[in-house]
């Protein structure tokens, strides 16, 4: 008998606590749909020391789009904003939410550039790290390599993925030098040469080191680091031109 009345009690509990949540979704969704806004907080991911989108960026878009100072907005208004911002080719995502404060609250994440492209046609623009291209800021330039060379590929709203072969490669090989400590340090510049092979250009020394593909870049790399710093340490950073890893196990040097 009392493990029958124990059951019930316990039931009841979990049933009660079931129409608690239930209640506060409910009120939470009338507080979102009926917030009463009284000031816009932005709150951005530049923690990373990338400053690719500012507040003030922000503001201006949604006041120059929406008039939310003093007035009701609903759950299809707040998504109406987050689209809006999109319009900043430099954030990746956007969430904006009120408070029962009368706070509208924006979080935005910013993409993270990988490289930045100079083509051909005299464009010039970031890749990401998920190889999505976005166009660069006018109040802020980001530290990552540049892209130079025999590149045909183009900034257009249509195609924000890469397409082209080369960019594709060159995105594998950025990516994993990113990896590697030493490497992301050393390289600051990527080339396309005239036959469509990458070539890194690295801070220290004058030489090109010409990689080919992104094919068994990390045996590559390895490559470097031991013709690197067992011997150029000794002969001279600047006694080569040329360093060619292309090939397996081979590192071809031109004066």
């Amino acid at each position: 008998m009392q493990k029958a009345v124990k059951n019930i009690i316990i039931r009841l509990a979990m049933l009660a606590g079931l129409m608690l949540f239930l209640f506060l979704m409910i009120m939470a969704k009338i507080n979102r749909d009926n917030a009463v806004i009284k000031k816009i907080n932005i709150e951005i991911d530049d923690w990373n020391g990338n400053f690719l989108v500012d507040k003030q960026q922000v503001l201006q878009t949604i006041n120059n789009r929406f008039d939310v100072l003093d007035k009701s907005i609903n759950g299809k208004e707040l998504e109406k904003i987050e689209q809006a911002l999109y319009i900043i080719p430099q954030i990746k995502s956007a969430n904006a939410f009120a408070d029962k404060q009368g706070n509208l609250n924006i979080k935005i994440e910013q993409r993270v550039p990988l490289f930045r492209v100079y083509n051909l046609q005299g464009q010039t623009f970031y890749v990401d790290n998920q190889m999505h291209k976005f166009a660069t800021s006018h109040t802020y330039s980001a530290n990552v390599p540049i892209v130079t060379g025999n590149i045909s590929e183009k900034l257009d709203t249509s195609n924000k993925k890469i397409q082209t072969k080369i960019l594709a490669q060159l995105f594998n090989v950025a990516s994993a030098i990113r990896q590697n400590t030493l490497w992301n340090a050393m390289i600051g510049q990527y080339n396309i040469n005239e036959k469509l092979q990458i070539e890194l250009i690295p801070r220290l020394g004058n030489a090109t080191i010409l990689l080919g593909d992104d094919a068994n870049i990390e045996q590559k790399l390895k490559q470097l680091n031991v013709f690197y710093f067992d011997v150029l340490r000794k002969e001279g950073w600047n006694k080569y031109k040329v360093i060619n890893i292309m090939y397996k196990n081979q590192v071809v040097c031109l004066r």
